[in-house]
């Protein structure tokens, strides 16, 4: 059985309680109106700031062999707004079947980036694509993991409206880093 203190302290704590839920309202755009019965000041609480997403373990070493290989190919001339232009890349050397893609380095020239300028390099086909608009060179390892087997296609346009001084393509390319699946 409860001691009479304790008793007595429990329903003290519990009608305390309840007259503070009867103090205030809190609307659904989180403004609080105070209730008529109010009669203590309404404290508030900042808000609970979340943890940071746990660090990601480090890829683990593949230790197997590597391969790579690089295409060249030229860039076509743009002469109009809002056209798609491509440039494919070929897989110019025999890649060994089940080797996945370990890093992917590109290179484009264009004479002038008008406003509007967009660039994208794509693997397989349009549906997996790294923006380089910004980057006429660089690496990604965007397409880690995926098919080294697979060709790349350089897609450019320029957006806008109204006349555009054609721009030469000039010399694209792509190296491919693939790592070799062990036998």
């Amino acid at each position: 059985m409860l001691e009479p203190r304790l008793l007595g302290w429990c329903c003290l704590m519990w009608v305390a309680g309840t007259h503070s839920a009867w103090a205030q309202t809190v609307e659904r755009n989180l403004s609080v109106t105070p209730h008529a019965r109010a009669a203590r000041p309404l404290v508030i609480i900042g808000p609970v700031q979340p943890a940071p997403p746990p660090a990601s373990p480090p890829a683990a070493a593949h230790g197997g062999a590597i391969g790579s290989y690089a295409a060249d190919a030229p860039g076509p001339d743009i002469r109009a707004r809002n056209v798609d232009y491509t440039t494919p890349f070929s897989v110019i050397e025999r890649v060994p079947d089940g080797a996945t893609i370990n890093q992917v380095a590109w290179r484009y020239a264009i004479a002038g980036k008008p406003p509007g300028f967009e660039a994208v390099l794509c693997w397989k086909d349009a549906a997996t694509c790294w923006t380089v608009t910004d980057t006429s060179s660089g690496s990604t390892r965007f397409f880690n993991g995926r098919d080294a087997t697979q060709p790349f296609t350089l897609h450019y346009r320029v957006r806008g409206s109204g006349s555009l001084a054609p721009l030469k393509g000039e010399m694209n390319q792509v190296i491919v880093t693939y790592d070799i699946p062990r036998p």
